[in-house]
């Protein structure tokens, strides 16, 4: 059904590109894409249709995170964030270096969070289609 041998050539030439090792099987008895082959396409970002048939494309379009999820996990973050350091606060008994170095950083982080928060907020306002994920126009 499908020519093995240009299946094989086709993923040992991944294989090597990666330093990778070409699945085993490549094909099931029934002969569809074996789970290893799956796997190994699933982990390169390879398409079926070029591995086993040869047709283009041979990598699958990477999914670009829209703005306002960027900026929502911006924002997560700075929140939690600021939780840690609530709860670090909380929990000095006694100032040790370590302690009061642990605080300095987490508060540097949580700056630069806010920064950064503040920053992809611009960006998303900015950008034309920036809110429409979200309903927000």
């Amino acid at each position: 059904m499908y020519d093995l041998e240009n299946i094989r050539f086709r993923l040992n030439e991944q294989a090597e590109k990666s330093g990778d090792q070409v699945p085993e099987p490549i094909l099931n008895a029934d002969g569809a894409p074996s789970r290893e082959t799956m796997a190994f396409c699933n982990k390169h970002n390879l398409t079926l249709d070029w591995v086993i048939l040869g047709a283009a494309p041979v990598y699958r379009k990477s999914k670009t995170p829209a703005l306002c999820d960027i900026e929502y996990d911006a924002i997560t973050l700075h929140a939690l964030l600021e939780g840690l350091d609530l709860l670090m606060s909380e929990a000095e008994s006694n100032a040790s270096p370590a302690s009061n170095a642990a605080h300095v950083l987490a508060q540097q982080v949580i700056d630069k969070c806010a920064r950064l928060a503040e920053d992809l907020t611009l960006v998303v306002d900015a950008h034309p289609e920036g809110r429409s994920a979200l309903g927000q126009v």
